[in-house]
């Protein structure tokens, strides 16, 4: 179960296991430790949400996990790369930040050196930590949309989750055999490890999203033209996985005499979506 409060009109859903760390901090004698790092995950997730509603995203709300949170959206892979980009930095640039008014604290004499060095290596430590190329850690996201801008949106789905499923499979590894066993770490890695493997596994639902959006909106004027060379004999389903985000596609489709006919992308989301005949092959498109 779950408890919630709301945060500049933000739902906050507390995950129940957060208690437990609650109640192991007050044991442990570490209670106010504990909540000035869940505090940071907190104003690093508002981070997020304040970039994102400034670029028109709409935003579910924010969950707070026993081991950090994240903010829930469903506009990731819809809307430009440099967006994605800017909403990710966000949360560590949050983190930079704190770490400069902790520092403005201690000089005017308000935090004692050992209270500032904790506050700012937990930032540093958190803004650090998210920007691994690890997927669904900042730098993860950070990594697809980047790589949105050489390959098609499906072929970036694949190469990030793969590398990002690597990336938290060498962080549970190093948890274990690295310095010791960090338990915590551990913990962490293998959260990452199963959000990456699930990602992975229904990446083809993202990338369908992503059609669907494209098929439902008009692509800016200033939009690159890539032009996709196709033989007849493809299938649409094949084609539309060659899709790039934030480009206008021309498919010029080469006919059984060596001709070339060009297509709309228009074309192929209406047969793919109103027609629904995604097995077609691309020679019926222009017969």
């Amino acid at each position: 179960m779950s408890s919630f409060l709301s945060l500049q009109g933000i739902r906050v859903r507390i995950h129940s296991l957060f208690w437990l760390v609650i109640f192991s901090s007050v044991v442990t004698g570490q209670f106010l430790e504990v909540i000035t790092l869940f505090v940071l995950v907190l104003i690093h997730e508002l981070g997020h949400v304040t970039v994102a509603r400034s670029c028109g995203w709409r935003m579910s709300g924010i969950q707070l996990l026993p081991f950090g949170g994240v903010a829930h959206t469903d506009e990731w892979g819809t809307v430009p790369a440099r967006e994605e980009v800017a909403v990710a930095l966000a949360g560590p640039f949050h983190n930079v930040m704190m770490v400069l008014f902790g520092y403005v604290f201690y000089r005017m004499g308000w935090w004692s050196e050992e209270w500032m060095q904790y506050f700012v290596r937990g930032n540093a430590l958190m803004a650090g930590f998210n920007l691994l190329p690890v997927y669904p850690l900042d730098g993860g996201r950070i990594l697809q949309a980047l790589l949105s801008y050489r390959f098609s949106y499906r072929r970036t789905l694949t190469m990030s989750l793969a590398c990002s499923l690597a990336g938290a499979c060498l962080i549970l590894l190093w948890s274990v055999w690295g310095r010791g066993w960090d338990l915590n770490l551990s913990v962490i890695a293998l959260f990452l490890v199963y959000s990456n493997w699930m990602a992975f596994k229904q990446r083809d639902y993202q990338y369908m999203r992503f059609l669907m959006k494209r098929s439902e909106s008009t692509v800016s004027a200033h939009a690159r033209i890539v032009r996709l060379q196709v033989n007849h004999d493809e299938t649409l389903v094949s084609v539309l996985k060659r899709l790039q985000k934030e480009a206008y596609h021309i498919v010029m489709v080469r006919d059984s005499r060596g001709d070339w006919s060009p297509l709309p992308e228009e074309a192929l989301f209406r047969r793919f979506f109103h027609e629904k005949k995604p097995d077609c092959r691309m020679g019926d498109l222009i017969a």
